[in-house]
């Protein structure tokens, strides 16, 4: 009667429950792998320009900075990041691309420059690539130990592919610099040969008019 229509509530009830604390893990997961994959962002820096941008932290939290320099010059650029009391935590110099990952010491503005204060007339082209990672924590309250296990799983499943992203973003961006070094000096070497051919050329028809003037038998009427 009553009570097992009151059992049979209490198990629809708890299968709910459970339907709604897996699916709540799932989107827990999904969201994590998609606050992972951070887009890259171009900038344009003219000579003697520096432009900097901010990403608020709290503490413990973990983040990492890549960039590459695409085009310009020798493909150099002076990269900083500083905390929110002003310290330094990484400095790079005339470097052509590089990446760095810190855990928040304390909370705030995490501030990050490109300065393109060493070239004169020309202007640089990179790309850079700020990754934060922002957990999303479900309450385990109502969990089972089964629930738990698997979120730790999830967890660990979403640190792993995260760091796998970060490393073929980092080859990529090694990949393009390395390529465009390549191809400034192929096309150096093409101009080489090119003018060393355009000035054998130039000798040749030069000694050649001269040793055809040298041999010219003038007559005198």
């Amino acid at each position: 009667g009553i009570n097992a229509e009151y059992g049979e509530f209490q198990t629809f009830q708890h299968y709910f429950k459970q339907i709604n604390l897996r699916s709540s893990m799932f989107r827990y997961l999904a969201w994590s792998l998609l606050l992972g994959l951070a887009t890259p962002y171009m900038l344009y820096l003219d000579a003697k320009a520096e432009e900097c941008f901010f990403e608020t932290l709290q503490v413990n939290q973990k983040a990492g900075l890549s960039f590459e320099v695409a085009e310009g010059g020798f493909l150099d650029i002076d990269v900083t990041l500083k905390d929110p009391v002003g310290q330094v935590i990484y400095a790079a110099n005339q470097e052509t691309e590089g990446r760095f990952r810190f855990s928040a010491s304390q909370q705030g503005n995490y501030v990050f420059c490109f300065s393109n204060a060493m070239s004169t007339v020309t202007p640089k082209v990179l790309k850079f690539k700020m990754i934060v990672v922002q957990p999303r924590e479900a309450d385990d309250t109502d969990m089972s130990e089964e629930d738990k296990k698997i979120k730790s799983m999830i967890g660990d499943l979403r640190n792993q592919l995260r760091e796998v992203k970060e490393e073929q973003d980092y080859m990529e961006l090694r990949d393009n610099a390395h390529a465009e070094i390549n191809n400034n000096t192929n096309r150096r070497v093409v101009i080489w040969a090119f003018f060393e051919f355009s000035l054998l050329l130039a000798m040749t028809v030069g000694q050649v008019y001269y040793i055809k003037r040298f041999f010219e038998v003038r007559r005198v009427i």
